[in-house]
């Protein structure tokens, strides 16, 4: 759960919950503005997908940043 969001997790809501998967598939529920963010990747270069740049990108434009 995202208590305090910053860096990649700042356009989220504090109480953001999700999971990241194996080879860069993420999922966020964001109660407060009653969203899913889900990013469907399939990638093995990624070496920490819950702080890569494609996560960054994927929240801001789901935001519309």
């Amino acid at each position: 759960m995202i208590r305090e969001p910053q860096g990649i997790s700042a356009p989220l809501s504090p109480g953001t919950f999700g999971h990241g998967g194996a080879y860069g598939t993420q999922v966020w529920i964001d109660p407060v503005k009653k969203r899913a963010h889900l990013l469907l990747i399939q990638r093995s270069d990624i070496p920490n997908s819950d702080g890569s740049e494609i996560r960054r990108g994927f929240h801001q434009a789901a935001e519309g940043l």
